[in-house]
């Protein structure tokens, strides 16, 4: 109990008894807050007199602000309370986009049945973004490649393949698989991740070089850069699924794989809507 509410329960009450007996305290502890605070204003807050205690005509302005004090701290903690009960909440999601599409609307639709007033904010971007993101605390926990957040706290959802991804004209298309060294002096396509994460580990084990003549920073558009005959490129299988593009796509001989998971940073305690979100993911993933 704070010494701002002892005094705005005298100043309705008038009486240090009725106010001793609203907060469950003692009369002499609420007679000695409000010397205390007296005290350490260096002002007299109240005189008694036949209709008890009343405020000094020149509190009227320290009162109002007494009682916004007290305002924002039942706020406080009605939001804190809520927080832990997850009646209401907020959670930072960020998501590279395969995961975006094809398995963030089934995780989100489960959770929030179960939590309908936890709401959600979502970025989806490359690795690069969404880590620097999660590191400077913009984001609550990311959707990502094990492969990417080697100093976050990681957990693992499932597997996908990564496959090439060609013209319907292109004479890879004619293999039905393909081997890491047929991209090799081939025109390629680099996707949002760049050569900094699965893609450029198995070009370098391999001593594949590819002619890179494009960057995009999409991967949809990648695709359709693909479909227009402008190069090959690898991308991940699941985004891939349902895709509304002419493309051919082959898997490799060699079966290259990445492990996707959820993902939060270390030094910060997740919230309790967080932590309960991370719950779900996992039994999502089991299912």
């Amino acid at each position: 109990m704070s010494r701002y509410e002892i005094i705005r329960a005298v100043y309705e009450t008038k009486n240090i008894s009725k106010a001793a007996n609203k907060l469950n305290y003692t009369q002499s502890a609420v007679s000695q807050a409000i010397k205390n605070f007296e005290k350490e204003l260096g002002i007299q807050l109240f005189k008694r007199s036949k209709n008890g205690m009343e405020a000094m005509p020149y509190t009227k302005d320290i009162m109002n602000c007494i009682n916004d004090i007290c305002e924002s701290e039942e706020k406080i903690y009605k939001i804190s309370s809520n927080l832990t009960s997850l009646e209401s909440g907020h959670i930072r999601i960020g998501s590279v986009q395969s995961i975006s599409y094809n398995w963030l609307p089934d995780i989100l639709s489960m959770f929030s049945s179960a939590y309908p007033n936890i709401k959600f904010e979502l970025t989806v971007t490359g690795f690069d973004e969404l880590i620097y993101k999660i590191e400077n605390n913009e984001l609550d926990c990311i959707f990502v490649s094990e492969y990417a957040v080697a100093d976050l706290d990681f957990t693992a959802i499932g597997k996908d393949e990564l496959v090439l991804v060609t013209p319907l004209n292109h004479p890879l298309c004619n293999k039905i698989s393909v081997s890491i060294e047929d991209i090799h002096g081939k025109s390629f396509i680099l996707s949002a991740d760049g050569l900094n994460y699965e893609t450029g580990t198995i070009f370098k084990q391999n001593n594949i070089k590819p002619k890179i003549k494009y960057k995009i920073d999409e991967d949809f558009t990648v695709i359709k850069m693909v479909e227009k005959g402008f190069g090959i490129t690898i991308l991940p299988k699941l985004l891939l699924k349902n895709i509304p593009f002419n493309v051919c796509i082959r898997q490799f001989n060699e079966h290259y794989s990445r492990v996707l998971g959820i993902a939060c940073a270390k030094n910060l305690k997740p919230s309790p809507a967080t932590l309960k979100f991370i719950d779900y993911v996992k039994k999502w993933g089991q299912l």
